[in-house]
């Protein structure tokens, strides 16, 4: 389980967080997750892909950044080997937490930052301060919490999006089957994408309902993202190559 505590400049003063990015700090990770109104941004490097938590039966969508368990195909020696870096991965080892704060009189939930304290990217010798010595924030804490906003946000959205695409029917179970380089065959399944088929098949009534969301350009940019699994063969073939 692991170690969530609430940011404070008393705890947390002297902690600083390395930002580079390794798998010794954590980043060998197959994928991460990302929001619709992300979608954009992740299309251009990455392919899209749904798939359905086994305990509650609910979809959530995912940056696929390898082809098997523990593989970051974006990871290299001098880091991460991409132009968009998924605001779920920026935002590491914090977290979006709440706590219920009273405000006039009235309890209301606020949103507060919290931080994995087990993380190997916390340090007091190296990396970015997350306090001044003054305990205030730094610049640096500062985006965090714009990210983690970012986060909150597309969760919320998440869940509608998700609701209705399980209701019209626009996600389908796909096999990727990978011949690679050295001849080895690797399959990737247990993942969701869009069926085009049914997306052709929307009425107007539902396109209209899915445009008023906001939701039809990250469906679209769901199909396009497919595209970059080709860029994610040939980064594994790079590595065989190179072995």
């Amino acid at each position: 389980m692991s170690n969530h505590q609430m940011l404070n400049n008393e705890q947390h003063r002297n902690l600083k967080v390395h930002t580079k990015r390794s798998a010794e700090l954590g980043d060998n990770i197959m994928l991460t997750l990302t929001f619709p109104h992300e979608f954009y941004d992740i299309q251009a490097y990455y392919p899209i892909v749904f798939h359905k938590d086994e305990a509650t039966e609910k979809f959530q969508s995912y940056a696929l950044l390898g082809l098997e368990k523990k593989e970051n195909l974006f990871l290299c020696n001098d880091g991460w080997d991409c132009g968009y870096l998924p605001h779920t991965i920026k935002a590491q080892p914090f977290l979006i937490g709440f706590q219920n704060q009273e405000i006039n009189g009235e309890i209301q939930k606020q949103r507060v930052i919290h931080l994995d304290a087990d993380s190997p990217r916390l340090s007091r010798e190296q990396g970015e301060n997350i306090f001044t010595e003054f305990g205030q924030n730094t610049p640096y804490i500062e985006h965090v919490g714009e990210i983690l906003g970012e986060i909150d946000k597309g969760i919320t959205e998440s869940q509608d999006f998700l609701k209705l695409l399980t209701e019209y029917d626009l996600l389908e179970k796909f096999v990727f089957d990978i011949e690679l380089i050295d001849k080895s065959h690797n399959r990737l399944s247990g993942f969701y994408t869009i069926n085009e088929e049914a997306l052709n098949n929307l009425t107007s009534q539902q396109l209209t309902e899915l445009n008023n969301k906001g939701f039809l350009k990250p469906i679209y940019m769901a199909v396009a993202s497919m595209l970059n699994m080709g860029e994610l063969i040939k980064r594994k073939n790079n590595r065989l190559h190179t072995k």
